[in-house]
């Protein structure tokens, strides 16, 4: 048997392998992003563009893996019968998660890049937001059973829906809802922009100017317009 087969040693290589998964994804994700981001939007040597890449890249991996760390060693630590015990299944890991956070995301100890981990908890929370609507909504139809008219004009309860009509009723719920997220979404990012701009994030605040502050822009030739 070897340290890799040994269930002795599995909590702490799935900790490692959590650790190095951060490091490649937060490494490939944050490499790619920075290098269009230098190569289309910024000029100068490239010598010191591609050391930001790296730098960003390495920053963005180092959050990523700190993080996996904290969380899988305190959700193992939490499983214990000495703490919380395996039975309780959600509360180790939502315990464990904000302790990670208020580690790494939270800013508290100032030992990671700020606008890396601002960035990954506002695309966290709109990933939440969306999803405890949809938890809330089958908790609501799973629970009071609202009844429906169907085609024929007939009151139907939401038990009695088929599966097919089931998961159709909620994909409509789900497409109505999302155009409402995105209209109030997009209404309130133009309206702080115009309105109080330095409040929205920079990265967004610079790709928003880009794209919609032409008004005092110039062109001789459609060369020019191009930006070719």
């Amino acid at each position: 048997m070897t340290i890799l087969t040994n269930p002795l040693y599995r909590p702490l290589l799935e900790i490692i392998r959590s650790a190095r998964n951060g490091i490649v994804y937060g490494g490939k994700l944050r490499f790619s992003h920075a290098l269009v981001i230098n190569l289309l939007y910024r000029s100068g040597p490239l010598g010191p563009r591609m050391k930001s890449v790296l730098e960003a890249s390495k920053d963005h991996a180092e959050v990523l893996a700190s993080f996996a760390i904290i969380y899988k060693l305190a959700v193992k630590i939490l499983q214990n019968e000495a703490f919380l015990g395996p039975k309780n299944t959600q509360l180790p890991k939502f315990i464990a998660g904000c302790l990670g956070s208020w580690i790494v995301y939270s800013g508290h100890f100032n030992l990671f890049h700020g606008g890396i981990t601002h960035q990954i908890t506002l695309y966290c929370f709109s990933r939440v937001i969306i999803a405890v609507g949809k938890i809330l909504l089958d908790n609501y139809l799973g629970c009071f059973q609202p009844s429906f008219t169907n085609f024929a004009g007939d009151q139907i309860t939401y038990r009695d829906l088929t599966s097919h009509q089931q998961k159709k009723l909620k994909n409509m719920i789900y497409n109505r809802s999302w155009k409402y997220f995105a209209i109030l979404v997009w209404g309130l990012v133009m309206l702080i922009y115009d309105y109080r701009p330095q409040y929205l994030q920079s990265s967004l605040r610079h790709s928003m100017a880009y794209i919609y502050d032409v008004e005092m822009d110039t062109w001789s030739n459609w060369k020019d317009f191009l930006g070719i």
